[in-house]
This record gives structure tokens, C-alpha cells and sequence, in this order.
């Protein structure tokens, strides 16, 4: 086991003692060409795994080794080669700072090997046995957890990109006292350096760019006065920021030597510029609005029906009783809603409140189902008929329709809604969604009256639905009423030797009447 850790730290001072370096520089807007290395020292923070610290160009810059396949001399010009992986851009720019710029070395050294080797996929830089220890005392000592977390922070690390851009909905203007005020503007913005810029084009004197309610929104403001009434402008607003992207370098002489990890990581910055165009005019604020209220098929006027507008912030600006011409009212810019609180007669009331809108152009827009502005000539509010409930009055026995019964409709609560007198066809009545009872007043001529009482349902979609024996509710397209007819009294002659007489002398009494009664009982005739 002696003999293993002797060989062991053999190879660790063999290996550190080929290459090293430290800076701490986070980034560099320039890097050298190429630099010569100076002579090199040696250090120790993990007890056996000593590192020996190398400079380049008398002592300017730190260099950092990153592999051991080869040797490492002083002296040696080394050239700028190429570009490392981007996990080393972070071990670059998380450098620690200790205060001992030796251990500094160190630990990023440690660190640079410990990557290169995850990177490969083996041992070759730090033996197993260095990294089990960083590992098992990267809780206990300041050393071996930088060392790791420099280590485990360039195996997550991703590049960073800025991002910039305004969306690009469409721009509003509303007129606030002395100013077009814009509707916000949304500015997507990541990863930058320092604040975005803002800049407006082609805009007035006095025009300027205002926070909006959020931290990632803005307003433009342009004067009223610098706008000829009825005129119109064009104007863009601006944004520019910038970030920068860290790229890390290797230096490279010949495959006889390692190459070497420069120091800092080159910062590139770049610029983001993006701009919005927007219109706004000294335009009329006050517009003339139609508003209609048809039937179904959005063509007749329906007279009868109350009508409210309210405007968005729920004040009641216009309130009228429909008529069989088309509603006009005059109107600021703004958003608005248009709602039924009385419906005409014979028809439902509507539930939909309409949402509309005017822009400063005069155009109008209604708000669809899905929530989007769709331009308009006029807001139109639609009413539907009452359902129609249909009734039979019919005969029990023969099922044939009985006039003149007299029929009366009442609700749930027992109040009278409507009454009829039946006919030799169906009745149809207007009625509200509900439940009612159908019963009989008075019965026709010739008929009994009924007791029954038909308990009927009308839902909201226009389905009629009857009560039956079990108490169920179900589908009835028309609702029929019975009656029994009144029952007919018959004389019985007894079966007597006088048969014969009384049959000649009704045969006499039939002849003489004319009348053909022959249906009809005796106490009839």
C-alpha cells in the first residue's frame, strides 16, 4: 500500500510539474497573439499533490495546463490556436479569489485538469485516488469543494445568448389631457449587459417614452399641440442593449508540447437593435354609433326591448326602449358594452353582453366568441321568439278535437298565466321557460268536466315535457287534454204478450213524426 502512494504522488508531481498558470481577470476584450513562458514554481494546498505554477510573458500572464501527453519548457513561444470547450469559459469566469493568488492557482488548475479528464472520459490529468479525495472533502475543506465546484459548474454550464425584441401588437393612441398616450408596449429582453436604450424617429418635439404598469413595458407620449387637428403622423420607437459572449483560447507550439488554457476568456459584445412603427392622429374623438335589436334573422327591428350602454369603466352612457328604426348614439374612442335589461314582447330576454369598441379612426369592432376584434358597420343585438307550447282537446273515446272547452295555464306558483277556449284544432300559447299546470274550467257541451290536472315543463331550449302517472317528466310535442262524454239514459219496454202492439204503434208514431229518431232513445223521441 506504501509503495502505491509513493508511485501515486510520483506521477502527481511529475504531472503538475509539466504545465500551470493563474490569473484572475475574469475577461478580456483582447488577447495576445502569442506569449512566452517564464520559469515555473511549485505549490501545495492538497497535502501530495503539489502544482507547479507557471507565468508567460515575464510574469504578465498566467497559463493554465491542459493536458499532460507532452512536456512543458520555458522559454517556448506559444500561439493562439483555437477555441476550448465552453465549460472552460466558466471555469475562466468563476475564478475564485482567496487572497492568496497562489491557492487561486491552485484550485483552478485542479479544476482545468479534473474537466479535461470528464470531458475524455478517463483519468489521465488527475488519477482517481485526487479525485475520491476532492470529493470525500469537498464538505470539509475550503480547497477541494472550489476545486469541485469549479469542476461541476463547467459540466452544467451553457452559453448564454441576448435576446431583444418589442412585440409587435398593433400601437393605439388615446387622447389624456395634453398627450396621445399609446397603449403598452411589451419589450422582451435577456441575458444583457447594462440597460436597454430607447430612442424615438420621425417623432415631434415634446414626444417621450414613459415606464408602463410593468417592469417590461413602456409608453409613448406625444403632444396634442404638435399635431394639426384632422392630421395625422408616423413615428418608430427604438430599443438597443447589448451582451457579451466569453470565449476561451488555447496556446499551442508543436505536439511536443501541451497546450496551454490562456488566462482570461475573450469577451465579445454584441448590439441588439429592434424598433416598432406606430400611428397617431388629431383625429375626431366623438363618433356616431348604430346599434340595432332584430329578430333571429338580423334583419327586421324589434321595438319594445331596453337597451343599455356602459363604458369600460361601467358607466351608463346611453339607456333606450328599441323602436322599429335603428338606434343611433354618439360616442367617445373607447371600449364599451351594450346589454338587454327589459325584452321586447313575445320575445326572450337576451343574455349576451356585447362588448364593442371605437378606435380613433372612427372604425368600429365587436368582440367574438374567441375574444377577437372583428371590424363592423353596426352592433347588432339579437332576440329570440318565446317558445310556443301547443294544446289538443280531444275526445276520450273517438280522439277527435272538442270545441269549447274552456282551459286555463297557470305556474308553479299557482297564478293564472293564460286562458283559452279550445277549438277543432291545436292552440299554441307563447311561454316562458318553466313548469305549469293545464286544467279544465268549463267542458263542452255534452262532455263531463274533467278533474284531471296535466302538469307540463317548458325548458330552455324550447323542449316540452309532460308529467306522467310516475311522476317523470317526458318529451311531449303537443300536450292533449281528454274529456269523457256525458253518459245517455234508455226507456227499457218489458218483454210482454203487448210486444207487437207497441212495435206497430211506434212504426204509426214514426211515420207520423217524419223525423228520423230512430238512433235516439224513447224519452227522447
Amino acid at each position: 500500500m506504501k509503495t502505491t502512494r509513493k508511485i501515486f504522488t510520483l506521477i502527481l508531481i511529475l504531472a503538475v510539474m509539466l504545465c500551470g498558470g493563474i490569473s484572475f481577470a475574469q475577461a478580456a476584450t483582447s488577447l495576445p497573439d502569442s506569449v512566452v513562458t517564464d520559469p515555473e514554481r511549485e505549490v501545495e494546498y492538497i497535502k501530495n499533490f503539489p502544482v507547479i505554477v507557471k507565468s508567460a510573458g515575464n510574469g504578465r500572464y498566467y497559463i493554465y495546463c491542459m493536458n499532460l501527453s507532452a512536456t512543458y519548457g520555458g522559454g517556448i513561444q506559444f500561439n493562439k490556436t483555437g477555441v476550448v470547450d465552453p465549460g472552460y469559459t466558466y471555469i475562466l469566469n468563476n475564478k475564485p479569489n482567496t487572497g492568496d493568488k497562489d491557492k487561486d492557482f491552485y484550485i483552478v488548475q485542479m479544476a482545468v485538469w479534473y474537466y479535461e479528464d470528464y470531458l475524455n472520459q478517463n483519468n489521465f490529468n488527475l488519477v482517481s485516488e485526487v479525485k475520491k479525495y476532492i470529493i470525500n472533502h469537498r464538505n470539509t475543506e475550503e480547497v477541494s469543494k472550489k476545486i469541485y465546484d469549479l469542476y461541476d459548474g463547467a459540466k452544467n454550464y451553457k452559453e448564454v445568448k441576448g435576446e431583444l425584441s418589442i412585440d409587435k401588437d398593433k400601437v393605439t393612441f388615446v387622447k389624456e389631457g395634453e398627450y396621445f398616450v399609446s397603449s403598452e408596449i411589451k419589450i422582451h429582453s435577456k441575458n444583457l449587459k447594462g440597460n436597454i436604450k430607447y430612442s424615438l424617429s420621425k417623432a415631434p418635439a415634446g414626444a417621450m417614452i414613459v415606464r408602463g404598469s410593468k417592469e417590461d413595458t413602456v409608453r409613448v407620449k406625444v403632444p396634442v399641440a404638435k399635431i394639426d387637428q384632422g392630421k395625422q403622423i408616423t413615428l418608430s420607437m427604438n430599443v438597443e442593449g447589448e451582451y457579451s459572449k466569453y470565449t476561451g483560447y488555447y496556446y499551442f507550439h508543436s505536439s511536443k508540447y501541451q497546450k496551454l488554457l490562456f488566462q482570461d476568456a475573450l469577451e465579445t459584445k454584441t448590439v441588439l437593435k429592434d424598433s416598432i412603427e406606430m400611428t397617431v392622429g388629431h383625429l375626431v374623438d366623438n363618433f356616431e354609433v348604430n346599434i340595432s335589436k332584430t329578430d333571429v334573422t338580423g334583419e327586421n327591428e324589434v321595438e319594445g326591448a331596453t337597451l343599455v350602454i356602459k363604458d369600460s369603466n361601467n358607466k351608463v352612457v346611453d339607456q333606450w326602449v328599441s323602436t322599429k328604426e335603428t338606434h343611433k348614439v354618439t360616442l367617445k374612442v373607447g371600449e364599451y358594452t351594450l346589454t338587454e335589461t327589459l325584452a321586447p314582447k313575445g320575445y326572450k330576454l337576451s343574455k349576451t353582453t356585447i362588448s364593442f369598441k371605437l378606435d380613433l379612426r372612427g372604425d368600429l369592432y365587436t368582440k367574438n366568441e374567441k375574444g377577437e376584434w372583428i371590424k363592423v358597420n353596426k352592433v347588432i343585438m339579437i332576440n329570440e321568439l318565446i317558445d310556443v307550447v301547443s294544446f289538443a282537446k280531444k275526445d276520450a273515446k273517438t280522439n277527435t278535437y272538442l270545441s269549447g272547452a274552456r282551459l286555463a295555464i297557470k305556474d308553479e306558483k299557482g297564478n293564472l298565466v293564460h286562458e283559452f277556449t279550445s277549438t277543432n284544432q291545436v292552440y299554441q300559447v307563447a311561454l316562458d321557460a318553466g313548469r305549469y299546470t293545464l286544467s279544465e274550467v268549463s267542458a263542452p257541451k255534452g262532455y263531463l268536466l274533467s278533474n284531471e290536472i296535466v302538469a307540463f315543463e317548458l325548458l330552455e331550449d324550447g323542449t316540452v315535457k309532460v308529467k306522467n302517472n310516475k311522476g317523470e317528466y317526458i318529451d311531449s310535442a303537443i300536450i292533449t287534454f281528454y274529456n269523457t262524454p256525458e253518459k245517455k239514459e234508455e226507456v227499457k219496454v218489458p218483454a210482454t204478450g203487448k210486444e207487437a202492439t207497441l212495435l206497430i204503434m211506434g212504426g204509426i208514431a214514426l211515420l207520423i213524426g217524419g223525423v228520423a229518431c230512430a238512433r235516439k232513445t224513447i224519452k227522447e223521441c
